[in-house]
């Protein structure tokens, strides 16, 4: 998965970066978990396995709408 990618998953579900890595399970503060997704977003960091396969879990199954609040 390319950073590209992610981020269409993410753009295509009207996340934030904050809000696409609290469901991708980060945890912190919400601008460092935001500067890590976009990071990933930019191939500036590699995109770990198990992040990749809920991703595309994601995209093709959904996000439980009581996680994206």
């Amino acid at each position: 998965m390319t950073g590209a990618e992610l981020k269409a998953i993410r753009e295509g579900y009207g996340l934030s970066a904050s809000a696409m890595g609290r469901v991708l399970g980060y945890s912190g503060p919400k601008a460092n978990v935001a500067v890590h997704i976009r990071r990933l977003e930019r191939d500036a960091r590699r995109i770990p396995p198990s992040v990749e396969k809920l991703a595309l879990m994601y995209a093709h199954h959904g996000i439980p709408k009581e996680w994206c609040a």
